[in-house]
This record gives C-alpha cells, structure tokens and sequence, in this order.
C-alpha cells in the first residue's frame, strides 16, 4: 500500500517538476501554462475541497437519478469511495489540471464511451465530473449537462493506479493494472 502511494507522489512530483522546468513557450509556439481543458473545468477541480470516486458498469444504464450528479446516465453503480487520502487526491488533481496531460489532436476517436470510472469534484455548489473509459481511452470533463472529451492516453496508467487504490478488491482494475506492466 505504502509502494503505490509513492508512486503516485513520485507521479506527482514528476509532472510539478517537468512543468515547473517548462519555458512558457514551447519550440512549436504552444504556450506550455495552457492545457486544452476549459477553464470552467480546471477551475472547480483546482478548487474542490472534496473528491468522489465511482466504479460504474457502463453496459448497464441506471434509469434513476442516485444524485445531483451525471454520473449514472455512463452506467451503473457499482461502489462509491470518498477520497480521503490527501497524497492520491493531490496527485490526481495534478494529473488532470497538468497541460500536458492532454494533447490537442485533429485526429477523432470514433468510439462509443463506456465509461468504467468517474470522479466527481465538489468545490462549493460546483460539480465536475471526470470519467474514462478504459476501452477506447476518451476521459470526459462535465459540468452542467455540457461536456467535454479527450484523449487520454498518456494519463491512463495514473488513473488506473488510482482507482485500484479506491477498488482494491475490483478484478476488471487489476487486470488492467497488471497489464500495464
């Protein structure tokens, strides 16, 4: 348990000090400090005093609304955890607010998105849900009924890390962890 957690801090460190040796422009003329996630979504998930992580069956459509949330409409409910652990929490908001996390591609993926996972940031009365699919790697921001997809290959290990140590006993997550290697 202690092993993943420093990974996720090293994880973590990684990203700040790649980052924070950055030049602001790029050779290609891209401004390294932007990422091409809207700032409606990075705002709240910089802000957010609490996280919630589900595990979802996305091959299951829950016709009732559990919370104020979207969460449901990508599929069923398995498990719920609060974020409690400070390390992990902090790692992931680096992750997802990192402007490299993301690349801006003219490239489409043409998949359908099953979610597997999402993480619900609260900040106040503000919501943003992060989702990914393990199956075409698109994780979406949403807020508002409005959304927002990406590609997210390049943070698919640290999210997979991540929800195992929220779903420890979850097969489907440690087989992709274990495939990962």
């Amino acid at each position: 348990m202690k092993k993943s957690f420093c990974i996720l801090l090293f994880l973590g460190l990684l990203f700040y000090s790649k980052h924070a040796s950055c030049s602001n422009v790029l050779d290609n003329g891209i401004d390294a400090d932007s990422s091409i996630v809207s700032n409606n979504y990075i705002g709240i998930i910089e802000s957010a005093d609490s996280i919630v992580w589900y595990l979802l069956d996305p091959m299951n459509v829950d016709s009732m609304s559990l919370d104020s949330t979207s969460v449901n409409k990508g599929g069923e409910i398995l498990l719920c955890q609060t974020d409690t652990l400070r390390e992990r929490y902090n790692a992931l908001k680096t992750t997802l607010c990192y402007p490299q996390s993301f690349v801006k591609s003219d490239m489409v993926k043409n998949c359908t998105f099953l979610p597997d996972v999402a993480v619900c940031f609260f900040s106040g009365k503000d919501v943003v849900t992060f989702s990914y699919s393990f199956y075409c790697d698109v994780c979406r921001f949403e807020k508002d009924g409005k959304y927002q997809d990406m590609d997210g290959e390049l943070i698919r290990k640290a999210i997979i890390q991540m929800a195992c140590e929220n779903f420890p006993k979850d097969r489907y997550l440690r087989n992709l962890k274990r495939k990962q290697k």
